[in-house]
């Protein structure tokens, strides 16, 4: 097939395109979600074993694998990393390696662990690099508890990471164009429950019964003015009701004796995170108390911002530039979005970047049942990780002399 930039890609990275590719199809056929994601993580370890990798380790994250790669000499750790797992969610994408199952890779991170393979794999052959770089094959993003998982595992201490790098393919870019922006580029995700209990009674004779279905939906309404009335308008904030669960449709003459909500929060600022949990908490019981029903309430808070560093996407900005040109770089729209990459950032100063996808046949947008990867940029974005990493371990090796 053709390959997006294909003058511009590393030799061994080239070579090895087709069985990168090859792989990338495997997994999208095999998904798996969360923490449980052993035959992934079994083909990653087996594959970079098979390409000669020394150091790979499956046991040091729960769910997710670490390669180390070595240079040529002494110098500092810089990370890069990829999310593996995937959504549960049907696969309508029609493609001949389309899963089976109703599980899908409808975020592409099955084209992220090929690139970071094809990443390690010129790597591992050509070291001329100080220091070492640590490729984290990270599970449970969608889930929002992965990169805590590998924080918590101590990882970043043991190898002593300097700085951390991931990327994530992007549906508002071209084929061939890497996003980058310092600073915000995506919301704190938190999720949350909401169980009302009622009084469940003949639907011909609400009076004597307590109605969760009618208290929720006045939830549904009254939780929408957080945002348009409790929030400072210049603020960016998302409260969005996704789930509504009471009664059955088969039974419409009863009326159940409980409801359950569940939705989402995105923001950009700590205080309007704890603003909205706060009134949140108030109006889901007040609500409930003006209607008779008895109201649980849980705030999960999952992800933070994730917070670009400056210096740092400047400088990985400066290497793709330098190396696929100006017209190759465009930038990112900030989004609502939630990313579980802003745990790392919190500890170690790194970047995540964009890579466009959007070409003819490849319009479908992430989290689509009919959406399938792009192969075309896998090479490109694993020659772009290589060169970042050696360019930080460069920087990082010329400060300290």
């Amino acid at each position: 097939m053709s390959w997006t930039h294909d003058a511009k890609l590393l030799p061994v990275i080239r070579a090895a395109a087709d069985e990168i590719v090859a792989l990338r199809r495997d997994l999208h056929a095999h998904p798996e979600l969360g923490f449980e994601t052993k035959r992934t993580t079994d083909l990653i370890v087996k594959t970079l074993r098979g390409w000669g990798v020394e150091e790979v380790h499956d046991d040091w994250t729960r769910g997710g694998v670490v390669a180390v790669i070595e240079g040529n000499r002494p110098g500092r750790t810089v990370a890069i990393r990829a999310d593996i797992d995937a959504l549960a969610m049907p696969d309508e994408s029609g493609a001949p390696w389309a899963s089976p199952v109703c599980r899908s890779h409808a975020c592409g991170h099955d084209g992220h662990a090929a690139w970071m393979l094809g990443a390690v794999k010129a790597l591992h052959e050509d070291r001329n690099f100080p220091g070492r770089v640590a490729a984290i094959f990270q599970p449970a993003e969608e889930i929002g508890r992965g990169a805590k998982s590998v924080v918590d595992s101590g990882v970043l201490e043991r190898l002593e990471v300097a700085e951390i790098y991931g990327a994530h393919n992007d549906s508002t870019l071209p084929e061939g164009v890497f996003g980058f922006r310092e600073g915000a580029i995506q919301a704190s995700c938190d999720f949350f429950h909401i169980r009302l209990v009622g009084r469940g009674i003949h639907a011909a004779r609400p009076h004597y019964g307590i109605d969760p279905v009618t208290t929720g939906a006045l939830l549904v309404s009254a939780l929408q003015n957080i945002v348009a009335r409790k929030i400072d308008p210049l603020e960016s904030a998302v409260v969005s009701v996704s789930a509504f669960e009471a009664g059955d449709c088969g039974a419409p003459n009863v009326m159940p004796g409980e409801a359950r909500l569940a939705g989402t929060v995105r923001t950009f600022s700590e205080s309007v995170r704890d603003r909205i949990e706060e009134e949140m908490r108030r109006m889901v019981e007040e609500v409930a108390a003006s209607q008779g029903c008895r109201a649980e309430f849980r705030y999960d808070r999952l992800t933070s911002v994730v917070m670009n560093d400056g210096e740092r996407t400047a400088a990985i900005r400066r290497v793709a530039a330098e190396h696929f040109g100006e017209d190759a770089i465009g930038s990112i729209v900030v989004s609502m979005s939630g990313e579980d990459f802003s745990e790392y950032l919190r500890r170690i100063p790194g970047a995540m970047f964009r890579v466009g996808f959007h070409a003819p046949g490849h319009e479908v947008p992430l989290h689509n049942p009919k959406f399938d990867f792009n192969d075309a940029i896998i090479p490109a974005a694993a020659t772009l990780f290589v060169l970042i990493a050696k360019a930080r371990l460069e920087a990082l090796a010329a400060a300290t002399k």
